[in-house]
């Protein structure tokens, strides 16, 4: 239902000098640039195109004024996949980039790729029970017993590969989502969440006479 997430950290080194002196520096920013652009490829040119995968370069910072190249640049961002055959071929291709974009621009480049939650996968079984409960809760017509895969994460993944379970969203109604500035939890669906639990609980786990 939720895909395995791993973070991405470029390190680019060159050699600063004046910004009206080019030729006398291995400018990272132009390396930067480069490798952002190149990373974009794996994900339309490596990965098979039926494939879900979510490669996001969310952060570049380098300088310090508008004169000076500056000797460094740092390239952050996420890799989203669901199988981990695709994982390991963005992270080998992702180094082949990194690596071949530093030669390319006279730089070198360190990429520190840190491989985070894997892959949210739910016990078809349980999963069927909980939307059971669910509609019990809340009605048939507001379940969605066949929600479509999303590429974010959750550690609840290490739970489900130990033990058979389900993962579910609980929806909260019109509004900004999640991670959004303007996100604002509706208080108001708190109650049914908590039913959800409680009626597990008691289905799951029924009292006896």
């Amino acid at each position: 239902i939720m895909a395995a997430v791993d973070m991405v950290t470029i390190t680019i080194t060159g050699k600063g000098g004046h910004g009206a002196m080019p030729h006398e520096t291995a400018d990272p920013v132009v390396a930067a640039c480069g490798i952002v652009q190149a990373i974009q490829t794996i994900g339309s040119r490596n990965v098979h195109s039926a494939q879900e995968k979510v490669i996001s370069i969310t952060q570049i910072h380098t300088g310090t004024a508008s004169n000076i190249i500056p000797e460094t640049a740092m390239i952050n961002g996420t890799v989203r996949t669901f199988d981990k055959d695709t994982q390991t071929l963005i992270r080998r291709r992702m180094e082949e980039v990194v690596t071949g974009q530093a030669a390319s621009y006279g730089v070198s480049a360190v990429l520190d790729y840190e491989v985070g939650y894997p892959a949210t996968i739910n016990d078809a079984e349980g999963a069927a029970f909980a939307t059971r409960v669910a509609q019990d809760v809340a009605g048939e017509a507001k379940v969605d017993g066949a929600f479509p895969k999303v590429a974010g994460s959750e550690d609840f993944a290490y739970m489900l590969e130990e033990r058979p379970g389900a993962y579910l969203f609980l929806g909260a109604g019109e509004g900004a989502g999640l991670h959004h500035p303007k996100f604002n939890f509706n208080d108001e669906v708190a109650p049914i969440g908590a039913s959800f639990f409680a009626r597990i609980v008691e289905t799951a786990q029924p009292v006896k006479a």
